[in-house]
């Protein structure tokens, strides 16, 4: 099934910072990982009529658009509202009530999804995809409960990832002590 076929894709918008700001204005740097924002991240546009429409919802799916590293997607969670995406994210939003949206983040994250969107990027300075190339995406959508037993593993190999790596820096940091101790 296409992509356009389970939900709308929008682009991000191009918005001036502002220290002031009470709006989230979200860009690529402020993911520490996927489907995470960084806590320290403040507000930084200020409030405008026109801003309301792309306030993002929670189940958004935002993807970027450009760069050298991947087209990753994330999903929103509404942890900071309100929010906009800046520019270098596609929106994906109205998804289909069949479909998780962080079923869609991981399948567009799939090293084999991404190879395919970077074969169909434009562009050699700095690839990039457009809402054409997205909405011809096709993705293979499962029941909701294999979905959900998808994003729960796929969760779970994280947070293992996440605990393997602190545990080489404490054993790093312990050798270091060892080590050290040895010769003083």
């Amino acid at each position: 099934m296409k992509l356009s076929q389970i939900t709308s894709i929008t682009s991000g918008i191009n918005e001036r910072r502002n220290p002031q700001g009470s709006i989230y204005y979200l860009s690529a740097s402020d993911f520490i990982a996927p489907h995470t924002l960084d806590p320290l991240l403040e507000p930084s546009i200020m409030p405008s009529p026109k801003l309301e429409k792309h306030f993002l919802n929670k189940g958004d799916v935002i993807i970027l658009s450009k760069g050298h590293h991947g087209f990753i997607a994330h999903s929103y969670q509404a942890i900071k509202e309100p929010a906009v995406a800046s520019s270098i994210f596609m929106v994906l939003r109205d998804i289909n009530p069949k479909v998780l949206p962080e079923y869609i983040a991981w399948y567009i994250n799939l090293k084999a999804t991404q190879k395919e969107l970077i074969n169909f990027s434009r562009g050699s300075a700095l690839p990039a995809i457009n809402k054409r190339i997205l909405s011809d995406l096709k993705i293979q959508i499962p029941d909701l409960e294999t979905q959900r037993k998808i994003v729960r593993l796929d969760s779970l190999k994280k947070a293992e990832t996440k605990i393997i790596n602190k545990l080489d820096q404490l054993k790093t940091i312990e050798l270091e002590i060892v080590l050290k101790n040895k010769i003083q």
